[in-house]
C-alpha cells in the first residue's frame, strides 16, 4: 500500500516539473521569436516628422485581421500612432494602459488576456536631430502553446500512467517472489505445529536464515529437554524398582522392618533428588574421593532382599583403598544396575570385583554364572530399550544409563563373557 501511494505521488512531481519545464521552453522560444519580429519591424519604420509603415510588411500574418499576431507603435506618452491591420477588433486601451514604463533601450515582456506581448523602448534620431521616443509592440496568441501544453500532457499523462501500472504490477511480482520464502517458512511451521516435521531444514534465503537457525535451536533445545525428560522419568522408575522390590519383599511383622522401610525411603528420595538434579542439567559430578566397598555392600544387602528366595552368593572382592573420583550418586546408580542385572540372570553365584583409583585406573567387574550374553548383542544390549531376553522383565534401559554416565567420566563399558559361563561386565574409569 505504501508503494501504491507513494509512487503515484513521485510520477505525478516528475509529470509536474516536466510539463513546466516544457512550457518555460516553449515560452522562452516564442519570446526570442518576437524580439525578432520587433527588430523585423524596426527595420520596416521611417520617421520624419512623422510615422511612416510599408502597406506590405515582411510579416503577412500583420496584414490578417484576426491571425493571432499583432503590432503596435505610440509615442513617449502612449498615443498609438501605428497598428498592424491584424490587430482591428482587438481591445487596444486595454494593452496600452497594462503597459509599464521603459528606459531608451529597455525591453519587457508580459501575458495579457491570453497574449504574449514584448515591447522596445527606441529613441529615435529625426534628419533634423530631433530624438523622438518611440515603443514598438508585438503580441501574439498563447493559444498554440497552450495546445501544444494540452498534447504534451495527454502524453505524460499516457506514459506516466502506464508506466506506474506497469511498475506497480512489477512491484506486486517482485512483492510475491520476495516474500515466498515467508510464506514458506509459515508453511512450514504449521508443519510444525501439526507434527509433520521436526525441524525447518528448507534452504531458505539469507535474510531469514538468522530467524530459522533460531528457531530450529529452540526446536533442538525443546526436543532435547522432551528427550531428556522422558529418560529421566524412564531412568527414575527403573531405579526405584530395587527399593520398592525391598520394601514389597519384606516381612512386615519382623523387627527390622522399620529399619529397612526407613532405610529403602532414604533411597527412594535420593533416587528422586539424583534424578530431578539430572533433569534439570546433570548431576554435580564434584570430584570427590568415594570409597567402593560401602557402596557394594548395601547394594549386596539390598538386593539379597530382593531375591532373598534364590538364595543367591554375592562374593565382593574390593582392594582395599578402592576409590571411586566423582558422585557417590553416580556409583550407586551404575553398580545398582549391573548389580540387578547379574541378579536377575545368575543361577547363583556372583562376584563383584574391583581394584585401582585415586593414581590408577578404576576397574569394576561384574560377573555371573548366569547363560551369558552372546558375542552378537554384546554392543547391542547398551542401547536404550534394546533387551536381548524379552522374556525377562525390565525395560532394557539400566545398561544404557550406565554407559551413559560411565561416558560422562570418560570412563567405558564392555561385555564379554566370564569364566564361570556367564556375562562379565567391566567398568573403567582412567
Amino acid at each position: 500500500m505504501a508503494s501504491a501511494l507513494l509512487l503515484p505521488l513521485f510520477l505525478g512531481a516528475t509529470g509536474w516539473f516536466l510539463e513546466r519545464s516544457h512550457r518555460l521552453s516553449l515560452e522562452v522560444a516564442q519570446a526570442e521569436r518576437l524580439e525578432l519580429q520587433l527588430l523585423n519591424l524596426l527595420a520596416q519604420a521611417e520617421f520624419d516628422t512623422v510615422l511612416e509603415m510599408p502597406v506590405d510588411l515582411l510579416e503577412p500574418r500583420l496584414a490578417q485581421p484576426g491571425s493571432g499576431f499583432y503590432a503596435l507603435i505610440s509615442d513617449a506618452s502612449g498615443t498609438l500612432l501605428w497598428s498592424s491591420r491584424s490587430a482591428l477588433g482587438l481591445d487596444l486601451g486595454t494593452i496600452q494602459l497594462a503597459m509599464p514604463p521603459l528606459r531608451p533601450g529597455g525591453s519587457a515582456s508580459a501575458r495579457i488576456n491570453g497574449l504574449l506581448r514584448v515591447s522596445l523602448q527606441v529613441l529615435w534620431e529625426t534628419p533634423s536631430g530631433a530624438d523622438v521616443p518611440l515603443r514598438f509592440t508585438v503580441l501574439e496568441t498563447t493559444a498554440p502553446i497552450e495546445a501544444d501544453l494540452a498534447q504534451y500532457r495527454r502524453s505524460l499523462l499516457l506514459w506516466l500512467g502506464g508506466s506506474a501500472l506497469a511498475l506497480l504490477a512489477c512491484q506486486l511480482l517482485i512483492l510475491g517472489w520476495g516474500l515466498r520464502p515467508l510464506r514458506a517458512l509459515a508453511a512450514d511451521i504449521a508443519r510444525l505445529e501439526a507434527g509433520e516435521t521436526v525441524l525447518l531444514q528448507r534452504p531458505y534465503p539469507h535474510e531469514v536464515q538468522v530467524l530459522t537457525r533460531n528457531l530450529n535451536t529452540l526446536l533442538l533445545g525443546e526436543q532435547q529437554r522432551r528427550e531428556r525428560v522422558r529418560r529421566t522419568l524412564g531412568d527414575l522408575a527403573h531405579s526405584l524398582k530395587t527399593p520398592l522390590a525391598v520394601i514389597r519383599t519384606a516381612d512386615p511383622h519382623a523387627l527390622d522392618y522399620p529399619a529397612v522401610v526407613a532405610e529403602q525411603t532414604d533411597r527412594m528420595e535420593e533416587i528422586v533428588s539424583y534424578q530431578l538434579q539430572r533433569a534439570t542439567g546433570g548431576s554435580a559430578r564434584l570430584l570427590q574421593r568415594v570409597p567402593v566397598a560401602p557402596v557394594l555392600e548395601r547394594l549386596r544387602d539390598s538386593l539379597l532382599k530382593v531375591y532373598a528366595g534364590r538364595a543367591l552368593d554375592i562374593q565382593l572382592l574390593v582392594e582395599a583403598g578402592c576409590m571411586f573420583r566423582g558422585d557417590e550418586r553416580d556409583l550407586m546408580e551404575m553398580l545398582g544396575n549391573l548389580m540387578d542385572n547379574a541378579c536377575k540372570y545368575a543361577r547363583r553365584r556372583i562376584r563383584i570385583s574391583a581394584a585401582g583409583g585415586d593414581a590408577n585406573p578404576l576397574d569394576i567387574i561384574v560377573e555371573d554364572d548366569g547363560p551369558g550374553v552372546a558375542p552378537a548383542l554384546c554392543r547391542a544390549i547398551l542401547q536404550r530399550g534394546f533387551r536381548a531376553d524379552s522374556r525377562g522383565e525390565g525395560q532394557g534401559i539400566g545398561l544404557s544409563v550406565t554407559a551413559d554416565i560411565a561416558a560422562s567420566y570418560q570412563g567405558g563399558l564392555t561385555i564379554d563373557s566370564a569364566g564361570q559361563g556367564g556375562a562379565r561386565v567391566r567398568l573403567r574409569f582412567n
